[in-house]
């Protein structure tokens, strides 16, 4: 059985610079059979076929990108990925050690700090 989730989403303001936060709500389905059953097949089939289309453009305008020289992207070797890796669960510890203390948000560690 699918359900509507809540999620939250932000946008940069050209004039401002600021960014602007917008909600949203999207379904979330438990099973392909689910989504059929919620959406139908021909939405259902609409839907991969869309995704399918964008996950191969951003894959092929990322590729053209590096290949002209473009990107913004930062090619790591394997001790840059190693490095990063390392330092993802080092973060990851931290943030496990500050929720074992009742720290739930950035607010409640600068009242502590």
């Amino acid at each position: 059985m699918s359900k509507t989730i809540q999620g939250l989403g932000t946008y940069t303001v050209k004039e401002t610079g600021k960014e602007q936060e917008y909600s949203f709500e999207y379904e979330q389905f438990d099973s392909l059979q689910d989504a059929v059953a919620t959406l139908g097949e021909v939405d259902v089939l609409a839907l991969v076929q869309r995704m399918t289309k964008v996950d191969a453009n951003n894959t092929a305008r990322e590729k053209a990108k590096v290949a002209n020289g473009h990107s913004t992207r930062k090619l790591m070797t394997e001790e840059d990925k190693a490095e990063a890796k390392a330092q993802r669960a080092s973060n990851k510890k931290l943030l496990e050690a500050l929720k074992a203390k009742g720290i739930n948000s950035l607010e409640e560690l600068e009242g502590i700090l």
